[in-house]
């Protein structure tokens, strides 16, 4: 019987190795602490070379193909260190979902990445077109789009989805277009910033409400409801040594 159990360790334990000494990773990696402030990228060059800014939140999104709420747990420096990384694939030619694949495995070596996947329940909305109907501009083909010159009103989206995009950042929520409207538009959007976040306006501010806002000024509507979506969940995580 111990012979038997010890023969199964060893056959569990040679296959994780396997696995692990198998998965797809960087011929090389460098990973150093960013000192950029604000923005973040992911570009995936010519010559199997990724190059990479933001927070370790942010390269799992892009390394299992995820949204920001579909990453949950872990400390707080997940979403504020900032890190670049420089990484180069053995093939020249390996392809962006090889790559991603690539940094799965950086992840899980570097970082100490450890998650498991489940799915809950999570407060989301729907972006719909008004009862009353859609007020926004289309733009005729080849037209850009305008913005005013009050900078303080939101310009350059030109389709509902990139607009429920932008309106997932603002609510904190996932924002999915159900409006069915497809086209270009010139979509400018004056709201309460502060609102949704919950501060305090400042004196003589006197912008309407996001829900206001988005009915009056583009015929449109959030309309709040659950879903059960796929997320991951952060067991354990480290920050990296720098090379």
């Amino acid at each position: 019987m111990r012979t038997l159990r010890f023969g199964i360790l060893l056959l569990v334990v040679s296959s994780a190795f396997s696995q692990t000494a198998n998965a797809p990773a960087f011929e090389s990696a460098s990973i150093r602490t960013s000192t950029v402030k604000f923005g973040s990228n992911i570009k995936y060059q010519p010559g199997g070379q990724l190059s990479a800014m933001g927070w370790p939140r942010l390269f799992m999104q892009w390394a299992y193909g995820v949204a920001d709420y579909q990453v949950i747990g872990g400390s707080e420096w997940l979403a504020t260190d900032r890190y670049t990384i420089e990484a180069k694939a053995a093939n020249p030619n390996a392809t962006k979902a090889e790559m991603n694949a690539m940094l799965q495995t950086l992840l899980a070596d570097r970082f100490k990445l450890m998650f498991h996947r489940e799915t809950r329940d999570i407060d989301v909305y729907d972006l719909v077109v008004d009862p009353n109907g859609a007020k926004m501009k289309p733009l005729k083909e080849g037209e850009d789009f305008h913005c005013p010159d009050d900078l303080s009103v939101v310009c350059g989206l030109t389709n509902p989805t990139q607009l429920a995009g932008f309106l997932r950042v603002v609510t904190g929520k996932p924002v999915f277009d159900k409006t069915g409207m497809t086209g270009r538009y010139n979509i400018t959007l004056s709201f309460n910033v502060y609102a949704p976040k919950g501060k305090p306006s400042p004196r003589g501010y006197n912008k309407p409400l996001l829900e206001d806002a988005l009915r009056d000024q583009l015929g449109l509507q959030l309309v709040p409801r659950k879903d059960t979506l796929p997320v991951l969940v952060v067991d354990s995580i480290e920050r990296p040594s720098e090379n």
